[in-house]
């Protein structure tokens, strides 16, 4: 079967709609995560079109589901989760570090890639999300809310790690030591990336890290 993916990223600050086939991005738009709810239906429509789709076109749903703002989660999450239950197509839910990972290196992401890759996302002036690839002995290899602090504290271990991700400007100071990762454009890694998604009929739920 054909795989016709609807990308959903309303949690980075770059985020995009993507039409996306097994070998190419058909068509793309970026998109502000500030995007209100009337707009982001005809955003879609206008992505499926230039794709040349329409929604029984698409096999396959995938929602970029954390972290980000609150409400824009939501929104994506629900539309997400009305298309995969209104076309009865399966859906995956995809955590923006592994989008990022995925820029930086082939999949599976961080195996054999030099010292390792180090994500952040900022959060709160005293606090950012964290996440490793690549590093063994790392004590975030998923997902973690930390302190500037534990940064810090850590940072020292992390020496030979590239970086990535989107921090505040108060944080850019704690990343001066890393080189930043060499990121591939969204629409080279995605195709590959999203081929290698487990897709399923389940209800995606919004990531915010916090338990909320």
């Amino acid at each position: 079967m054909s795989c016709h993916s609807l990308f959903l990223d309303l949690a980075s600050h770059n985020g995009c709609i993507a039409c996306v086939s097994a070998d190419r991005v058909l068509a793309s738009r970026a998109i502000d995560h500030r995007i209100a709810d009337h707009e982001l239906l005809p955003a879609v429509e206008a992505v499926l079109a230039e794709a040349e789709w329409t929604y029984e076109n698409l096999t396959h749903i995938a929602c970029v589901t954390g972290p980000g703002g609150f409400t824009s989660l939501r929104v994506a999450v629900t539309l997400a989760n009305t298309l995969s239950d209104q076309l009865g197509v399966p859906s995956v839910g995809i955590h923006l570090s592994d989008v990022y990972a995925a820029r930086v290196f082939p999949l599976p992401a961080g195996e054999g890639q030099g010292e390792g890759l180090l994500w952040l996302h900022s959060t709160k002036k005293s606090s950012l999300f964290a996440r490793t690839f690549g590093i063994q002995d790392s004590k975030w290899k998923e997902p973690t809310l930390i302190t500037t602090e534990e940064l810090i504290a850590y940072r020292s271990s992390l020496a030979a790690a590239s970086w990535c991700g989107e921090l505040i400007p108060d944080h850019q100071p704690l990343v001066a030591t890393f080189q930043p990762a060499a990121l591939l454009p969204i629409q080279d890694a995605l195709p590959s990336f999203l081929a290698a998604q487990t897709y399923e009929h389940k209800i995606l739920q919004p990531w915010y890290g916090r338990g909320w």
